[in-house]
C-alpha cells in the first residue's frame, strides 16, 4: 500500500530542514596540502630508493629510454614504489577537493555575475577531465616499469595536461576577478603598486606560456621516443643537457611555483562556506509524478486507488 502525501506535506517536509554544521573550504589551501603532500612523497622515496634499493642507476630503464634519470626513477623500484603508493591519496585526494572547490568557486562567480554561463559550462566540463586524467596518475603505481614503460608513463603524461588545464584556467579566471595572484604576491611582501595591471597580465600570461611550451616538449619528446623516432637524441650529451633542463624547468613551473601562487592567494580568494541541513521529516520515499512523495506501506490519504 502506497501512501500520497499532498503539496503541502512536502511544504513541510522542507521546513523540517534543520540547520547543521558549516563546512569552510579554502581551495587553495587544498592545493597548498596536495603540493606538501607531493614533495613529502617524492622526499621519502628518494630515501626509501638510496636505503633499501639496490640497483644500477646509471643503467635504469629511463636511461635506456632516455639517457637519463629523473625524479620518476624513485617510484620505480620496490619498496619505494609500495611506500609512495600509500603516500600518494594524500595528493590525490588534497587535489581532487582542490578542483571541486575549484569548480565551486566559479559557481559562486557566477550567481554573483562576475563570470559569463559560458565559462561555467566551460569549467564544469573541464573538471570532470582534470579529475579523469589526475585519478589515472596513480597508474605510475599500478604498472611497474620494467613490465611497460609506456603504460608506467602515460599516466604522468595525464597529469601534466590537468597542471596546465588549471594554470590557464586560473588565468582567466582571477584576470575576470581582477585578483591577480602576482598582485597579491606583491601586496603580501609589501609592493602592492610594484606592477599595475597590463603587467600582472604579462607576467601571468609568460609564465603559463612557458608552462605549456615546455609541457608540450617533454610529452611530444616523450612519445616521439616511445615511438622509435625522438625529436632529440637525449642520448647524447647535447640533447640529454636539454632535456634535463627541460625536466628542470618543468618541476619549477609545474610543482615549485604554483604553490607559492596557492599560499599567497590562500588568504586573498574568498572562501567557501557549505552549510549542511538535515532533514527531521519521517516521510520518506519516491517521489510520484502526479501526486507527490510516496511511502511504502500504509494508507492512501489522497487521491483513488491502491
Amino acid at each position: 500500500m502506497a501512501t500520497v502525501v499532498p503539496e503541502h506535506g512536502i511544504q513541510s517536509m522542507v521546513s523540517s530542514v534543520r540547520k547543521g554544521p558549516i563546512l569552510t573550504i579554502h581551495p587553495e589551501s587544498l592545493r597548498c596540502t596536495g603540493y606538501l603532500a607531493f614533495w613529502f612523497m617524492v622526499a621519502v622515496s628518494i630515501a626509501v630508493t638510496k636505503a633499501k634499493v639496490d640497483v644500477d642507476m646509471e643503467n635504469t630503464l629511463l636511461v635506456q629510454w632516455f639517457g637519463y634519470n629523473n625524479i620518476c626513477v624513485y617510484f620505480d623500484f620496490n619498496p619505494a614504489r609500495e611506500v609512495a603508493a600509500m603516500i600518494y591519496p594524500l595528493v590525490e585526494y588534497s587535489l581532487f577537493l582542490y578542483l571541486l572547490a575549484s569548480h565551486l568557486h566559479v559557481w559562486s562567480s557566477w550567481s554573483q555575475k562576475l563570470v559569463s554561463t559560458r565559462f561555467l559550462h566551460i569549467d564544469r566540463v573541464l573538471v570532470v577531465i582534470e579529475i579523469i586524467l589526475m585519478s589515472w596518475f596513480r597508474m605510475v603505481f599500478v604498472i611497474k616499469a620494467p613490465d611497460d614503460i609506456k603504460g608506467h608513463t602515460y599516466g604522468f603524461l595525464g597529469l601534466q595536461v590537468v597542471l596546465c588545464i588549471v594554470a590557464i584556467k586560473n588565468l582567466v579566471y582571477f584576470h575576470k576577478l581582477h585578483k591577480s595572484p602576482l598582485a597579491v604576491m606583491c601586496e603580501r611582501l609589501g609592493f602592492p603598486n610594484l606592477l599595475n595591471e597590463k603587467a600582472q597580465d604579462f607576467v601571468g600570461g609568460t609564465y603559463v606560456f612557458l608552462l605549456v611550451g615546455v609541457t608540450l616538449f617533454k610529452m611530444v619528446l616523450c612519445l616521439t621516443t616511445f615511438a622509435g623516432d625522438p625529436i632529440i637524441n637525449s642520448k647524447e650529451p647535447g640533447g640529454r643537457k636539454l632535456a634535463q633542463l627541460a625536466d628542470v624547468v618543468w618541476m619549477l613551473l609545474a610543482a615549485v611555483i604554483p604553490f607559492v601562487i596557492a599560499f599567497f592567494q590562500r588568504k586573498h580568494t574568498d572562501t567557501l562556506h557549505i552549510a549542511l541541513g538535515f532533514d527531521d521529516s519521517k516521510v520518506l520515499g519516491l517521489v510520484d509524478e502526479n501526486a507527490g512523495l510516496l511511502e511504502s506501506g500504509g494508507t492512501q490519504q489522497e487521491g483513488g486507488g491502491n
